[in-house]
Parts: structure tokens; sequence; C-alpha cells
């Protein structure tokens, strides 16, 4: 590739000693060279920072690693952030420090931007370790190469695309320009985060080529057994959605607040020891209004203005009850 343009990969780090050499390794594999790598060491307990340095102080490479040190542990997504702020790259992409990418990912990621120059964010696709028979992340044959136009990749966005941060080439002006940073202290951030993205993406592309191993680890957030910040988390998106709707996509997006509230809900009725967090569950499904005989007008073949005067009705009910 001619003047290839510099990709910096991000990599948040914290208690994953035992797994960061593997993902330290995929990125040193690269057949893409133009990249920095930022390592954003968040306070580890074992010896995450120790292997770190280890690493970066033996590698030899055309790869500049970058480690950073923070002084006290204020988690992933202020850790992405700190990742985004110290980048030099025109695009920048995730990757968690328990996982790993194939060795040609940013590769095959960087041709789909040779190919839609400016585009916002090219998708790769991935797979879980171990193997699932149906694989959620796997989503060959599902989208088109590249999608343009706002309301289009909205479309996309409520029926297909991932909302995972990682696996992502995200052109860095976007995060800038728009501060779609990372909300600090969030479990499920990137839910919050992708549904933002969305308001303000114009360009995507994704490749079904393979650029993602996922690896289900019994210690990650993910699987911890104490739900609670789980709870706390989708609950705390929720209102931020509810705050923030789209009249040209308002069926959809309060769809999507109905299938968070109802996981929420499955989640608290799971143990009587999330009980405490019932009450701020019906608050928060007091303030999304009975719309269903609303929205079902919205999907019968009528007029556009008056489509677009139900919607405008339904914005007006959930921002007086979110007051």
């Amino acid at each position: 590739m001619r003047n290839q343009m510099l990709v910096s990969i991000i990599i948040p780090l914290y208690n994953k000693e035992q797994y960061f050499e593997r993902c330290f390794n995929s990125v040193a594999k690269q057949t893409y060279k133009n990249i920095e790598c930022i390592i954003v060491e968040d306070c580890s307990t074992d010896n995450s920072l120790k292997l770190a340095e280890h690493l970066v102080r033996n590698y030899v490479g055309n790869i500049k690693f970058v480690l950073i040190k923070h002084e006290f542990n204020i988690g992933l997504s202020a850790a992405r952030n700190t990742g985004i702020n110290n980048s030099n790259g025109e695009y920048v992409y995730f990757l968690d420090s328990d996982d790993e990418i194939t060795d040609n990912c940013i590769s095959s990621l960087v041709m789909l931007v040779e190919k839609y120059p400016d585009i916002d964010i090219v998708q790769g696709n991935m797979y879980q370790y171990p193997r699932a028979e149906k694989d959620i992340y796997d989503i060959k044959g599902k989208l088109p190469e590249f999608i343009r136009g706002n309301l289009e990749i909205k479309k996309c966005y409520f029926n297909r695309l991932p909302v995972n941060a990682v696996n992502k080439l995200i052109r860095k002006k976007f995060i800038t320009q728009n501060y779609l940073y990372f909300r600090n202290k969030l479990i499920h951030e990137d839910e919050h985060w992708y549904f933002f993205a969305i308001k303000k993406l114009e360009s995507f592309a994704f490749t079904y080529e393979y650029c993602y191993i996922r690896y289900f680890l019994p210690d990650t957030i993910m699987t911890n057994p104490n739900l609670f910040p789980s709870i706390s988390g989708y609950l705390t998106v929720i209102e931020d959605m509810l705050s923030n709707l789209d009249v040209d996509m308002l069926e959809k997006q309060l769809y999507k607040v109905h299938l968070l509230l109802n996981i929420s809900k499955d989640k608290i009725m799971s143990d009587e020891k999330y009980s405490s967090l019932m009450l701020r569950y019906e608050t928060l499904s007091a303030k999304v209004p009975n719309t269903k005989f609303l929205m079902t007008l919205i999907m019968w073949d009528i007029k556009r203005q008056v489509k677009q005067t139900i919607k405008t009705i339904i914005r007006k009910i959930c921002g007086q009850r979110n007051n």
C-alpha cells in the first residue's frame, strides 16, 4: 500500500496478565505496519504493568508501542478516552486486552478506507472463542459492504449493526468533532456510546473477513456473577436514550428502550439481592409512554406528514415524563 496512513490501536489494560501477551503478539504480527499501539495501564493489581513494560521494551519491529500509566484506577471508558486523546492516527481501533486480532485485521479494514475515502467507521467481522454453534458476533451475509446516509445507517443499527466499540476502525475526527467519548464508570458503555455515535454517522463499511477473536473468559465484566453493575448500567443507558430521542427513528428507539427495560427487569427478578433496583426500573418504565397504538399507526401506510406529527407527539410525551 502506498503512503500508508497511521492507525492507532488502543488497548486498555487492567488485571489481564494471563492473557495480555497473546493480545500484544497479535498486534505485533500485523501485516499492516504503520501502526501506533497505545496501551493504557489502569493501575492493575496483578503483574499486567510489569508484563506490558517487558513486552514493549523487548519488541523489535515497525510498530510503535506506547505505554501510558494512569495514576488511579478509573475504568475502561476513561482508559479508552485517554487512548483517544493521546493518539496520532487518522483512525483509531479499540482492542480489549484479553482478546486478539487476526494478522490481516488492520490491512483488511484499511483497504475499505482506501476504497471509500473519509469513511467514518469500518467494521470487521469477529467470532467468539470457544466457538459456539450460534455465534451472535459472526454476522456474515447480514450487512452490505457500504452504507451512506444517516437514516439508512440508523435503520441498519436497530436491526443488524454490532454495538461493540471494539473491531471498528473509527475516524478520529468523527470522535473528537462530535465529542463521542465514552461515559466514565459505566457498564455497557459500548451500548451507550454507539447509540450516540449513530446519531452522527454518515458512512459505514463492513468486511466479512474475520478480524477479531473475542474470548469468553470466567473473569471478565460480562461473566461477573454480580449483576448489580450490569443492571445499573443498563438503567443509566435507558435514561440517556430517553433524553435523546430522534423523531426520524422514534419507534425503533422506543423499541430498543423497551428491550433494555425487559433485560433489566429479568436480571432484577433473577435474585432478591437486586430488589433495591426495582424502584429505579419502575420509575424509568413510567417515563416510557404507552405508545403502542401510536407506534402501530406509524407502521401503517399513512401520509408522511401524519407520521411525523405522531412521532412529534410521542417525543413530547417522553420529554414531559422525563422532566
